[in-house]
């Protein structure tokens, strides 16, 4: 068991795992499945590169985390009265040093693991890599500190969405095509969706560093009324797909999640305080992975 600082107890594995949140890290896992899933229907995939791929999403994920819980700690957007973070700096179960030089640890290991992927297949999984590491960092890091610049929700979408099943696909495949992003559309929704669940239980509290989110600006109802929206339109774009041809039929799996989802919209319906938010981002996660791995599986099953 490694010591802790002078005068701290001893670092344990439950402690660091509970700063890195496992339980959102399918946010990564997600995408870079559905990204390796549709270069294997093409007749494209190595399961070593996938192993890598997946190392790297999370590590820089992990990263992320750390990062926000360390910047929003010394930013004053977490205290023993919000509800956000892994709460490992708000209850003094580890030090904001300890907690930043991990998510650099993090980051260097993500950031090695996309320099051979760079070297073994290709300039474009450097610029992807570059896009990640700086929203990893600039999420809740100042100076830009995106988040609470009401961009948090957009930048999600993107790195979680077309960028990383994108990034996933070109790992494999060695090309760019259109089909992995429309793909990833829906996933990115669901992913917001998360960030979003978090958002709203924290709108009292955003305020207080002097920014805001996209669920402090549009208010309890109005952030309601996204969360929705993102729900929606996860479960529109695949069955729009299928019925288009742009997916293959199989893809409509996903749609088997919909009672999650429809879950999930009743107890944020029901929400009338922050308190009653406090677990709903696990639930949105649920969502995402439900859903993610459906179409996963939906992808890859031979087409009929």
């Amino acid at each position: 068991m490694p010591a802790g600082p002078a005068g701290l107890p001893p670092r344990t594995g439950r402690m660091w795992a509970q700063a890195v949140r496992p339980f959102s890290l399918t946010a990564s896992i997600v995408p870079v499945m559905l990204g390796s899933a549709v270069a294997a229907a093409q007749g494209m995939f190595t399961p070593g590169l996938l192993v890598l791929a997946l190392l790297g999403a999370v590590a820089i994920q992990g990263a992320a985390n750390l990062f926000s819980d360390y910047f929003d700690y010394r930013g004053g957007y977490d205290t023993p009265e919000s509800f956000g973070s892994s709460g490992v700096l708000i209850r003094g179960i580890l030090q904001p040093s300890e907690v930043f030089l991990a998510g650099l640890a993090l980051m260097a290991a993500s950031v090695a693991i996309g320099l051979y992927l760079t070297a073994v297949r290709g300039t474009p999984i450097l610029v992807l890599g570059i896009l990640g590491a700086f929203g990893a960092y600039f999420y809740s890091g100042r100076p830009i500190a995106y988040k609470y610049h009401a961009l948090g929700d957009l930048a999600i979408f993107l790195l979680f969405g077309p960028l990383m099943v994108l990034g996933a696909y070109y790992v494999q495949a060695r090309v760019v095509e259109l089909v992995p992003m429309l793909y990833a559309l829906p996933v990115g929704c669901l992913v917001t969706a998360i960030l979003h669940v978090n958002n709203i239980r924290d709108i009292p509290f955003d305020g207080r560093g002097g920014g805001t989110t996209v669920a402090r600006a549009l208010g309890l109802e109005g952030a309601k009324a996204l969360l929705y929206a993102l729900l929606v339109a996860a479960y529109g774009l695949v069955i729009g797909g299928v019925l288009a041809g742009t997916f293959v039929r199989w893809s409509a799996l996903a749609v088997l999640s919909a009672p999650l989802a429809w879950g999930l919209f009743r107890q944020v319906q029901a929400a009338r305080t922050p308190r009653d938010l406090v677990l709903l981002d696990v639930a949105a996660a649920r969502v995402h992975l439900i859903f993610g791995l459906l179409l996963v599986v939906g992808v890859l099953l031979p087409p009929v």
